[in-house]
């Protein structure tokens, strides 16, 4: 094999709260609820005989990728195969860093890349193992790997790497899709290392991830989505704007976690008519700094092979 293209979906964290104090990171993890997005990462792997380092870029440009390095190595070091050097490319649909899981779906599309690469000395279980502890040891992410490799909306009720952890599945109707206002990122790694948020989330998760295992339904994962941003006061005025305006056109939304942008889910027959109330919020706010539109459906499944070349 010289040459494989895997894609993970992209994923969407409503509310959660972290069981990250295990020393095994495939025991580490959160409890929580989200979504995964038809749009997400395409990454090609080939081994790369011209240079003596990996060559990592991300949209084109060449990146020092540190999740990525640490998904090659935890490869090698668990297929015990002698190291080379590869080519990678990652090719990024949602906004980077801001709350869409890019991290944890380059980590995924990576490792099913490199898997099939050396003709699969790992099971897909296996290969989804190392991703999620290269997020877990990188401070990137505790479960969206577990998302993005099954897709749909998930509801968290155990932590851990897949195969540990343990999911239940919101029931959604055909024909849904997710619309973001998008600022830019919030550090992740920061979050979960601020010991007083880590408190609130931590309170406000388990109470909100109680309630949405109670009433598993996607109207009730906004809404406690929302319920659960507003009582850990993560909201920045930013997004508190655009939220406002939806509140006042009787559209549900909440905060990306973590991002600065907020998502509401509408019936894609509904769509057109949402994106013209956000493009009129949008153009009230009064600073110069706006949001982006952002769309995309929901994933049904999850990370998969798109390519191989012999």
């Amino acid at each position: 094999m010289k040459r494989v293209t895997a894609f993970s979906p992209g994923h969407v964290t409503g509310l959660f709260y972290m069981k990250d104090l295990e020393p095994d990171p495939l025991y580490c993890g959160s409890l929580g609820s989200g979504f995964s997005l038809v749009k997400g990462t395409s990454t090609t792997v080939n081994k790369n005989k011209t240079s003596k380092d990996h060559v990592i870029t991300i949209n084109s440009i060449k990146k020092e990728a540190p999740v990525s390095r640490k998904i090659v190595e935890l490869f090698f070091e668990k297929t015990g195969i002698t190291p080379e050097y590869l080519k990678i490319e990652h090719e990024i649909e949602t906004p980077q860093g801001s709350g869409f899981g890019s991290s944890g779906a380059g980590a995924l599309s990576l490792v099913f890349a490199l898997n099939r690469l050396y003709s699969d000395p790992l099971s897909a279980l296996q290969a989804s193992q190392v991703a999620h502890c290269a997020e877990v040891i990188c401070k990137t992410g505790l479960g969206t790997v577990m998302g993005e490799t099954l897709g749909g909306i998930k509801i968290l009720i155990k932590p851990g790497a897949p195969g540990i952890g343990a999911t239940i599945s919101i029931p959604y109707p055909e024909g849904l899709c997710a619309m973001f206002a998008v600022y830019g990122p919030l550090s992740t790694r920061e979050a979960l290392s601020d010991p007083l948020l880590r408190e609130k989330i931590t309170i406000s998760g388990k109470k909100y991830h109680s309630l949405i295992k109670k009433e598993p339904s996607f109207e009730n994962f906004i809404k406690y989505s929302r319920d659960f941003a507003e009582s850990t006061g993560m909201i920045p005025q930013s997004v508190r704007a655009v939220m406002d305006g939806f509140d006042k056109k009787g559209i549900n939304s909440s905060m990306l976690m973590f991002g600065e942008g907020t998502f509401t889910i509408v019936p894609e027959t509904d769509i057109e008519k949402v994106k013209k109330i956000a493009e009129k919020i949008i153009s009230e706010i009064k600073s110069a700094r706006k949001p982006l539109l952002f769309f995309s459906n929901i994933a049904r499944g999850g990370v998969n092979i798109v390519s191989e070349d012999a």
